[in-house]
């Protein structure tokens, strides 16, 4: 499993365990996360503060959630990133994408704002 999850009433907390991010990684990141979003939940926060990197492929599983979550009127935050993975979401332009937060406290607040 590339990820825990955990609940904090009606938001689901996706704690990702691994690292790297690369293919046969981000092919099974991809298959857990969409068997999570195909349970219809809406609210999300994805913690990578665990991941050093991560390739294309992740960041399309990224983008996948974001959209899943976006037709059901849903938010997702993205917390914990590190500063090579920051640097990689801005040169991206993905920090345009999502709400991203410095660490879980701080994504949770935000969908309590």
């Amino acid at each position: 499993m590339t990820f825990e999850r955990r609940q904090e009433g009606e938001i689901t907390i996706v704690e990702v365990k691994e690292r790297r991010i690369f293919l046969k990684t981000s092919d099974e990141f991809k298959t857990e996360l969409t068997e999570l979003l195909d349970e219809g939940i809406t609210q999300l926060i994805i913690d990578l503060s665990g991941v050093n990197v991560m390739n294309s492929a992740g960041l399309g599983v990224l983008m996948l959630a974001r959209d899943k979550i976006n037709v059901r009127q849903g938010k997702l935050v993205i917390c914990g990133l590190h500063s090579v993975m920051a640097e990689i979401f801005h040169r991206m332009g993905f920090d345009t994408f999502f709400n991203i937060t410095e660490d879980c406290a701080s994504a949770l607040k935000e969908f309590r704002s």
